[in-house]
Order: structure tokens, then C-alpha cells, then sequence
């Protein structure tokens, strides 16, 4: 069937059992899960043309329309079909390799012999062909058990084999074609280098003509990113409902969430305990020493390759829980086996600032020349490219460091020089900080900070004798002593302890030298998008000793410094990723406007995409309100939210809702200073009294640590919610006596969660169903206008606007704020059967028509501005009550069918509802069925026939789910249908070579269905149903429109 744009559907029965929907798309058989939505299937189409033609994406697709599994299923697919290519093309290129090097044989052996006397008297010339070539795309390739250690192994040199006959001309250059691309992929040619040899090692003169030899493909690996290590567990579960997930794979995840060392976990610093507990001197001597991490050095070869991972029962999908799990039970290191397992892997999944950031590139070993970046959720790549361009440094910092260089500098004979260079710089920027810390511009009563271009600061370092070139030498010394300290590890004798720089000293210096580099490599382009800034804070502290503390400690404040280097212009970073990777795909569900990222990320984005949400309109209730239940203004401006009017009016507007709507609401505020105003507040007036009668009140914190627990109590308030509504059903839509609820004279409410835009709460949770049945958005979260590099941003812009696509300071200025406002209004809906409404709290929205403009497409499609707040109350209250009524009938038919179903049970054990026991089982199987509801599924309780699939053909309504079950089995519960007459169902086997066996199926001692097939080969709905002795498949036809088969009435 064709679906549009060219793109073709067929389903199939994957080996799961399961229906899985195969699309053609752009030359590319992709298979699906699910029936693909439009966005879906627009995104994929996408998504395959940029991977054919080496380009870039930029695609926009709604929160709950399956970006991910699309974006999974679409760049799989295409690797796939890549691989086959490479496969083939590399066959060629051998072959190819093969018949030039023998006919040149043939030629020199001819030439030998008749030139046998000068070559008697003359060395014989020896030729080497010099030809790179990289692995087979074949996959066994990725499940080596090769047991090397790449990131300990000193550099070695890989042996050339010498071929004794010269090559006479040029291979024929064969490129391999991308899979529906005319576009043929980039390949540098590689010519063989020869050299000839004398018999005494030297080298003369080749008088061939050398020839040329196309170098081998590889497969493109897929560097999938998402923005935190919790949306990557999301990712790989939607990469289980796959079929691709076989497909080797890896995560990389930092030692925070890997390590699981007894002691080292539990460290506040967990990276840097690790880098001390592996040192390999006390790795060498741990049995003597009791040192170095066990789980590191000891384990290390039970977990390396795909080939042992899958040994150990992970072979369709793991995250990076289901490795630390199994790290602890086999002791091996997580971090380092995930590290190995990626080299090998076809896909690696892990958080983008991984991916983005070149310290983080260069540590992790993250090859991106000629692979595929794929950025989910990257809304805030701008930032996060900028971040990873700059860094902070405190005068503490390299007082520490120049210590760690003096403490070992006189003990180390063989580089006493190159660490004393490295002292002297040291020295130098913790002098150069107290120096600058004057004449500074007060941001604060605490705060201060003197601001330079980039192009004084160098000025000001090349005066001193630090200048580009000095720098340089700086960064190769860092490197040379790392390599040496490398060597030495594994070269010493046992007994030695030559001392070493600290890991802290190694990654402070090495971190400073890199982002130096990056602002001035490519001739110094990059000098002016940084600005220097140094700052000195006010650092509390307390001292341990008497004081005015009741406990003996008495707070002292002191003066810190710092060097900021921020870099203003996200292009820094992402130059080398455009230049180097074969494709970037940049995806979120609030990108617009698009132009923006083109702009400031400097990509051409070749390919785009905005698209529709995939929620009827009807399950979405959008409104503005101007004001509150008092007709107060409510305006969100910093100086407005200040006052206890505004405070109590958005204090009763949110009681409102929440009495309105059940279960989860979320409230969304432009800062924490706001939502602490708030609470104060609320507390001293009875707001917060009041609202905790109706929810749970939970608030998100500032500190991260309280993250997980803040969670929990809102997921459990809601929990609590849910069963009191269902144990508050009785069977006749009345609440039950029993209930807890009724007794109390309380409803079941669920809970409150009061939490910040741009917060952990606000970015990429999943708050579906019950979890999230409002969201209100208080204001417009605009970024600190005071911010200094806020205010440094918006000068950058304003200035280079004129002259570059950028946009300028106040068109960026806003676009922060909506971006981080339509992330958080995409909490709410989450599938498409999902219901939810959002509420924005300020009068501007209803003003400023360019601020509507700003929401996301599928938001502002559907709007409502209300002035009256009475007038939004009845509209939300109309809204959330037909669907609180849709979903309490849904669970009264539920409860029904379920107390149903157990006065049955005991009686379908001996003699069962409907029995079907031809022999099409190894043993009698039963049917558990009722006027509404057929059950069939396979042993291992999974549906063959989900509640919204027809049992018959699509003339019947007749809907099913299915669960065979064994005569002295308890039954399952059906599952909820809606309530349809019986029909009848004729099963029909698709070789009806032989006189089919006929079944029927009776309910309540009435014809019900008549199953017509032979003993090996039913089915039904083409879905597989596993029986102990095979498994059989079932076709589900129209009684009407079948000739042969003989049907119950």
C-alpha cells in the first residue's frame, strides 16, 4: 500500500510473534513496531535522505509522537542496508587488489628471468605496497573476542608484509553506492606508496609507475545522544521493541553511575578516586599492596567484547543499569567495560555532552570521523556547545597544581625540566588572577568581575611571555609527560616509584591548554567569540573551633578568584563535529524557530522537519487566563511577582485547579527565587494549608541529590490516588464502604508538584497519565536579564548581527525564554490516548500575539485566551470532567469484568467456559471467554491480540485479546472490550489441501465461533500462538465471504 511520498507498507510477523509494519523509504526496507504516524514516518523519510547524502538534520517533532523509536528504527535500518553495501563493496575491492597483484607477479617473475644475470650482481629491489584499509562491514567483526586493552596498551608498530613484485598500473576506482542515493559517498583515494629496497636495508629508486589501489569501506557507527544518563534508559527500552536490537551496541556513562566500588562509590568525587585507586604501579602490586581497584585490574578480561556480554544473557538491549548490575555480580568494572564494548559496538548510546564536548571526546577515545551524531532532546544544544567551549578556573586551583609540580620536580631527573616549565605557568595564572582583581564592576553585594575580549587576553598573556606559540609548547609538554608517565607504568621494575603529577594537576592544566587551543587555532578566527572575566566571590565557610556558633563553629567569609573563559559563539565546537562526521541529526519536540540553530550553531541543516502532533485536538485543553479569582492582574514581570498581591491571587488560581482537575498537576515558575517567594508566602497566609486538603504538596529543590526523593513522593502520592479511585468502585459505580476514602469523608486527590522551568522536573520526564493531568505555566522564564553572561550573549549578538545570520541580543534573548517554556509544556501529554490541560498564567500571551507565535505549533493551533476567570473555570471543569467519567466507566467495566472473571475461576478448572483441545495442542487448552471478550496469548503471557485488534475480518467488530490456558491452570482475567454482541469467527487454514479440522466454540451453551484448520499450519490474525510441541498460526476470515468452510450459526 502506498503511504505517500513514495514510501510503501506491509506488515509481517517478526520472530517475536509480533505484527511489525515494514516501510520502503528512499530505497531503504525499514521495519516498524507499530503502525507508523505520519510524523513518524516524515521524520524516518528524513532522517534516511540525510544519511544517503551525508547531510545534516534538523527535525522538530512533538513530545509523545515517537521521535525516538523513529529516529532508532530509520538510522538502523540504514546502517543495515549500508553494511550489505560495504559487504559487497569491499569483496570488489579485494578481488580487485587480488588479480592487479597477481598479474604483476606474473610480469616481475617474467622480468627476473630474463634478467637473471643483473639481478645476480645487483640487489634484487623488494616493493611495498603501503595500502590502509579499515574493517569489513561484515558483523562478525563486532564480536571479536579480541582481549586487547586500548586505553593501557603502549603504541606499537603493525608490520608491513613485503611483497616482492611491484604493481604494473592502476586499479579501476569502484565506489560503493548508498542504498537509494544517487549521491556517491565521499572516499579519499589512496594511493600505494612503494618503496624499493636494496638487500642491505636501503632504499633505491622505483622506476614502476606506482599504481592505485581503492582502500576498504567501513560501516558508519551511530552515536545516538540524549541530554541526561535517565533519558538514555528511555531510549534503550524503545531500542528493545525493535527488531534491530541485536545489533551491537554500548553506553557510555560517567563513573558517577557506573562505579561500584565499595569505597570509591561512595567518595564525593568519584572520578578522581577512581583515577588515584588505577594507578597501574599499584594496579601491578595490588596483591602486595592491597592498591588499585580489583574490579578494574583483576576482572578486566571477563567483560571486554559483544561476544561476552551476550554470554552473559544481554543480548537484546541493555542500559547502563542492567551493566552495573552484572558488574556486581561477576566483580568488573562498568565504566571501563562499557568503554571496551563501545569500540565494538555498531551503535553507543550515551549523554551529548560526550559527544559535543572535545575534552570529553579526547578522554572517552569517541571516534565521530565519517559516524553518524544523532542529539535527542536537544533543545539546549546551544548552550551546552558554548559550555563545552569554555571553562573556570580559581587562583586555589593552580596554587594546588604548582605544588603538585614543585612537590615532584626535584625527584624526577628524566623530565625535571618539563615540570618545572609547568610550575612556572602555573605560578604565573594563579599571579595573573590576583593581578587582574582590581579596578573590577560590582554585579552584586557579594560579586565582582572585570571583563576582557579574547583578543586583550591574549595580548595580556603574550606580553608575559604566554603567547600562541608558548602556549603550544605548554599543551606538547602536557602530552609528553602524560606518555611518559604512561610508559613507565608498564616499563619499570616493580620495585620503582618515580614520582607523577596528580590526575587533578594532569586534567586542570591539560583542560585549560585545550580550550586555549580552540580559541586560537584556524589563524585566532574563534579570539573574539570568548571574553575573559575574572570574578571574585564571597566563599562562607565555617571554622572549626570556638566562635559565636552555639556548636563551636563560628562562619567566616573570604575572597575567592577565578578565571572565567566563556565562550559566546556554540559554532567553536561544533566546526570540527560539521567537518567531520558523515551526518549531524539534531532532534527535539521544541526547536522552533529552526533558523536559530542554523545561525548560531553555523550548520547548514539541509534537511528539516516540523511536525503535527500526533493528540487529537479533543484530548487538549489550552488556555491563557489574564487574571485571577479576585480579577487581580496577573502579570508575570520580575516586578510584579514580588508582591504578596500577585503571590495570593496565583496562591488561589492554583487551589482552583487542583480542585478541578485529579490526580498530578504541575506547576511550572520562571525561577527558584519565585517559587521560595511562594512558599514563604503560602505558608504565612494558609494557601499551602488549604492546597495540601486537596494534593500532595511536593516542591523540586535546588540541590540535585533531593531529585530522586522528590520523585518518589509525587509518583507515590499519585499511586495512592489511583487505588483510592479504584477501591472506591463497588460494581455499581457507587463508592465502596470499604473504601478508605468514603470513610474519611475525603476524595482521593493525588498530588501538587511545584517546580522551575529549565529544571530537572521541566526537561525530559515523562509525566504520563495520571502522572500529569494539568500543567499551569506561571509567567514567561526569561533568562537573568542582570546575568553577566547573559548580558555578554545579547552584546555578542547585537554586534555581529548585522553582518551574519545571527539573530540579535533580544530576538535570542526571547527565544530562550519559549524554548524552556515549551519544553515544560510538553510534560503533560504523552501518548496519544493521553488527556491533559495546559494553563498559562499571564496577560501578556492574550497582548502579544508574537509571543503566541513563539509556542510550539501543536500548542498554539489550539489556544484559548480567557479574561474571565470564572469563564476558564467552567471550561476546564467541562473538560476534565468527560474524561474523569470516560476513564471511571473504563475502570467500572474493568472491576466488573474482573469480579466476573473470579467467581468464574473456580468452576473453569473443572470444567471450562469454552474448551478447545483438537490437535493443534500437545495438550487441552482452554479458552477463557464471555459474550464481550476472547483471550488468546502465547505461554509466555504475552498478547497475540491486543484489546484494540479485530479478532475477524474488518466488517465484525468483534474486538480480542487472547491467553491459552492449560485445563487445571487458573485462568486469566479477560481483558476490558467494549460490550459487542457475540459473533461468529471462522479461522480458516491457509493450505486447506486436506479436510480442514472443524472446532466450534460455544459461550454460555450458544455457537460462538468455529475454528476450521488442519494440524500443522493455523493462523489467526497472523499472529503467532506457541503451543508446547510448535508453534501454529491462525487466519482469521469472514464467515461471509468464505465458500468452502462450514460455519455455526
Amino acid at each position: 500500500m502506498t503511504i505517500g511520498g513514495g514510501q510503501q507498507m506491509a506488515t509481517i510477523v517478526g520472530p517475536d510473534g509480533r505484527t511489525h509494519h515494514v516501510y520502503t523509504i528512499s530505497g531503504v526496507r525499514v521495519e516498524f513496531p507499530a503502525k507508523a504516524y505520519p510524523s513518524q514516518i516524515a521524520m524516518m523519510d528524513k532522517v534516511i535522505r540525510g544519511l544517503q547524502r551525508g547531510q545534516h538534520c534538523l527535525l522538530e517533532s512533538p513530545t509523545g509522537s515517537g521521535k525516538t523509536l523513529a529516529l532508532l528504527c530509520a538510522s538502523l535500518a540504514w546502517q543495515r542496508a549500508e553494511a550489505e553495501n560495504v559487504r559487497k563493496f569491499n569483496e570488489t575491492v579485494e578481488a580487485a587488489a587480488r588479480a592487479s597483484l597477481k598479474s604483476v607477479k606474473q610480469e616481475m617473475q617474467s622480468a627476473d628471468e630474463t634478467d637473471l644475470k643483473m639481478s645476480s650482481s645487483v640487489a634484487k629491489p623488494v616493493y611495498v605496497p603501503k595500502v590502509e584499509s579499515s574493517p569489513v562491514g561484515d558483523m562478525s567483526a563486532y564480536y571479536s573476542d579480541d582481549n586487547s586493552d586500548d586505553d593501557f596498551k603502549m603504541p606499537t608498530k603493525k608490520r608491513t608484509k613485503i611483497s616482492k613484485s611491484p604493481p604494473e598500473k592502476p586499479l579501476v576506482s569502484i565506489r560503493p553506492s548508498s542504498v537509494g542515493s544517487s549521491v556517491p559517498i565521499k572516499m579519499e583515494d589512496m594511493k600505494t606508496e612503494r618503496v624499493m629496497l636494496s638487500s642491505d636495508g636501503g632504499s633505491v629508486e622505483s622506476p614502476v609507475e606506482q599504481p592505485f589501489i581503492q582502500r576498504k569501506q567501513k560501516i558508519p557507527k551511530i552515536f545516538f545522544g540524549t541530554r541526561t544518563h535517565k533519558q538514555i534508559t528511555q531510549v534503550v527500552k524503545e531500542f528493545r521493541r525493535t527488531v534491530y536490537c541485536n545489533t551491537p551496541m554500548g553506553v557510555l556513562a560517567s563513573r558517577e553511575h557506573t562505579c561500584i566500588h565499595p569505597e570509591v562509590s561512595r567518595s564525593a568525587n568519584k572520578n578522581e578516586g577512581c583515577k588515584t585507586l588505577n594507578d597501574r604501579r599499584l594496579a601491578r602490586q595490588d596483591t602486595q599492596q592491597k592498591g588499585g581497584c580489583s574490579y578494574r585490574w583483576q576482572g578486566k578480561e571477563k567483560l571486554k567484547t559483544q561476544s561476552q556480554i551476550r554470554n552473559y544473557g544481554l543480548d537484546k538491549g541493555w542500559d547502563i543499569e542492567d551493566l552495573v548490575s552484572l558488574g556486581r555480580r561477576i566483580r568488573v568494572c562498568p565504566y571501563y567495560a562499557s568503554r571496551d564494548m563501545s569500540e565494538q559496538a555498531q551503535i553507543v548510546f550515551s549523554p551529548y555532552n560526550y559527544l559535543i564536548d572535545p575534552r570529553v571526546r579526547q578522554s572517552m577515545k569517541i571516534p565521530i570521523n565519517d559516524n553518524i551524531i544523532i542529539l535527542d532532546e536537544a533543545h539546549n544544544i546551544e548552550d551546552s556547545a558554548r559550555e563545552s567551549a569554555g571553562g573556570s578556573w580559581s587562583q586555589e586551583d593552580f596554587h594546588l597544581a604548582l605544588n603538585d609540580c614543585e612537590k615532584i620536580g626535584n625527584r624526577h631527573p628524566t623530565m625535571e625540566k618539563e615540570i618545572e616549565r609547568l610550575a612556572k605557568f602555573s605560578s604565573y595564572m594563579m599571579q595573573w588572577i590576583g593581578k587582574h582583581a582590581t579596578n573590577m564592576k560590582s554585579v552584586g553585594f557579594d560579586k565582582e568581575v572585570l571583563i576582557m575580549t579574547g583578543t586583550e587576553f591574549v595580548a595580556n598573556l603574550s606580553v608575559d611571555g604566554y603567547g600562541p606559540e608558548n602556549l603550544v609548547e605548554l599543551k606538547a609538554i602536557i602530552d609528553y609527560i602524560f606518555n611518559e608517565q604512561l610508559e613507565s607504568d608498564w616499563n619499570d621494575k616493580e620495585g620503582s616509584q618515580e614520582p607523577q603529577l596528580s590526575a587533578v594537576t594532569q586534567s586542570l592544566l591539560e583542560g585549560f591548554l585545550m580550550i586555549m587551543d580552540l580559541m586560537l587555532n584556524c589563524n585566532q578566527i574563534h579570539r573574539d567569540d570568548y571574553r575573559a572575566v575574572v570574578v571574585r566571590t564571597v566563599e562562607r565557610k565555617q571554622k572549626k573551633g570556638p566562635g559565636s556558633s552555639f556548636f563551636g563553629k563560628a562562619n567566616i567569609s573570604q575572597w575567592t578568584y577565578a578565571l572565567n573563559l566563556w565562550c559566546l559563539n556554540s559554532a567553536v565546537v561544533m566546526q570540527e563535529i560539521k567537518q567531520s562526521t558523515r551526518s549531524i541529526i539534531v532532534t527535539s519536540g521544541t526547536l522552533s524557530p529552526l533558523a536559530s540553530y542554523q545561525s548560531e550553531l553555523d550548520i547548514d541543516f539541509k534537511l528539516t522537519l516540523e511536525a503535527n502532533h500526533v493528540i487529537p485536538a479533543k484530548r487538549v485543553w489550552i488556555g491563557t487566563i489574564s487574571q485571577g479569582p479576585r480579577n487581580t492582574l496577573l502579570n508575570g514581570t520580575f516586578k510584579v511577582t514580588g508582591t504578596f498581591e500577585y503571590q495570593d491571587e496565583l496562591g488561589r488560581l492554583v487551589l482552583s485547579v487542583c480542585q478541578t482537575i485529579p490526580h498530578g498537576v504541575l506547576v511550572f515558575l520562571p525561577s527558584y527565587s519565585l517559587l521560595e517567594k511562594l512558599v514563604a508566602r503560602w505558608r504565612d497566609t494558609g494557601t499551602w494549608q488549604h492546597l495540601s486538603n486537596y494534593k500532595t504538596i511536593v516542591c523540586e529543590s535546588r540541590d540535585s541529590r533531593d531529585f530522586e526523593d522528590t520523585l518518589k513522593n509525587f509518583y507515590s502520592a499519585i499511586e495512592d490516588s489511583e487505588n483510592a479511585l479504584s477501591c472506591s468502585l463497588d460494581g455499581s459505580g457507587d463508592m465502596s464502604d470499604e473504601c478508605p476514602s468514603k470513610k474519611t469523608g475525603e476524595s482521593p486527590s493525588g498530588a501538587v508538584m511545584l517546580a522551575v522551568c529549565r529544571g530537572k522536573v521541566s526537561e525530559g520526564l515523562d509525566f504520563t497519565d495520571n502522572n500529569a493531568r494539568a500543567v499551569i505555566c506561571v509567567g514567561i522564564p526569561f533568562p537573568n536579564f542582570k546575568d553577566t553572561q547573559v548580558e555578554l550573549k545579547r552584546q555578542y549578538n547585537d554586534k555581529l548581527s548585522a553582518s551574519t545570520p545571527l539573530l540579535n541580543g533580544s530576538e535570542w534573548y526571547e527565544i530562550q525564554a519559549f524554548r524552556a517554556l515549551n519544553q515544560a509544556l510538553g510534560r503533560c501529554i504523552r501518548h496519544k490516548a493521553d488527556w491533559g490541560a495546559i494553563l498559562l498564567v499571564d496577560d501578556r500571551f492574550a497582548k502579544t500575539p508574537r509571543y503566541v507565535n513563539q509556542l510550539s505549533k501543536w500548542v498554539r493551533s489550539s489556544i484559548r485566551h480567557f479574561k474571565d476567570f470564572e469563564a476558564m473555570t467552567n471550561s476546564l471543569k467541562e473538560f476534565a470532567d468527560n474524561f474523569v467519567a470516560e476513564d471511571a466507566a473504563a475502570a467500572l467495566i474493568a472491576s466488573q469484568q474482573q469480579s466476573l472473571a473470579s467467581n468464574q475461576e473456580e468452576s473453569l478448572l473443572s470444567t471450562p467456559l469454552v474448551v478447545a483441545s483438537s490437535p493443534y495442542f500437545a495438550k487441552p487448552s482452554t479458552f477463557i471467554a464471555s459474550p464481550d471478550v476472547v483471550c488468546l496469548s502465547d505461554d509466555e503471557n504475552n498478547s497475540i491480540l491486543s484489546v484494540n485488534d479485530s479478532l475477524t475480518s474488518e466488517n465484525s467488530p468483534l474486538k480480542a485479546v487472547a491467553r491459552p490456558v492449560e485445563m487445571n491452570q487458573t485462568p486469566v482475567r479477560p481483558m476490558l472490550t467494549s460490550k459487542i454482541p457475540p459473533a461468529t469467527v471462522a479461522v480458516q487454514s491457509k493450505e486447506m489441501k486436506t479436510t480442514p479440522v472443524k472446532h466450534s466454540v460455544f459461550v454460555n451453551k450458544k455457537p460462538f465461533a468455529t475454528l476450521l484448520g488442519n494440524p500443522n499450519k493455523l493462523s489467526l490474525s497472523q499472529r503467532k500462538l506457541a503451543a508446547e510441541n510448535g508453534s501454529h498460526y491462525f487466519q482469521a476470515m469472514n464467515p461471509t465471504t468464505s465458500a468452502k468452510p462450514e460455519f455455526d450459526s
